[in-house]
């Protein structure tokens, strides 16, 4: 069997999209052939339509955590992260915004995730391993702040 991958614009798929909701009930039983076009999309564009697309289905988590600024600090989250199977799209340390706690640092971070279940996993691993987390969301931007153990 071949395989093939094809991107197109989206008003490239209209057709495609309206029998696929059942819109042209006149065509149901028939030989239907519909084109695809307008495949020139912007590579950075499919990027973040791809990237708000892992969001939506709740596989990217964003999040931000207040870690002990020492060595292995950062080392002890990734390791949660990578034992968990999450994988890391994106991170960042501060220190200079934390005005709380000289010996901490807060570090952002985007993940990516297998599914809406290993998302709340992660969640829960996290909350529990961490005192200060703050979860960022994406569909409604709600923020929800964390004080754990």
């Amino acid at each position: 069997a071949v395989v093939s991958t094809q991107s197109t614009g989206g008003s490239g798929v209209v057709g495609l999209a309206a029998i696929l909701e059942g819109l042209l009930p006149e065509l149901t039983g028939k030989k239907v052939v519909t084109i695809l076009c307008g495949g020139n999309i912007d590579t950075t564009i499919l990027g973040r339509c791809l990237e708000r697309g892992l969001a939506a289905d709740n596989r990217l988590l964003s999040f931000t955590v207040v870690v002990k600024d020492a060595p292995g600090g950062m080392a002890q989250l990734t390791a949660l992260l990578a034992q968990s199977g999450a994988s890391i799209k994106d991170i960042l340390h501060e220190r200079a915004w934390l005005l709380e706690d000289v010996f901490a640092v807060r570090v952002r971070c985007m993940v990516e995730t297998r599914d809406s279940a290993h998302t709340e996993e992660l969640k829960t691993a996290i909350m529990s391993n961490y005192k200060h987390v703050e979860f960022i969301g994406m569909s409604d931007h709600s923020t929800d702040t964390i004080n754990g153990p």
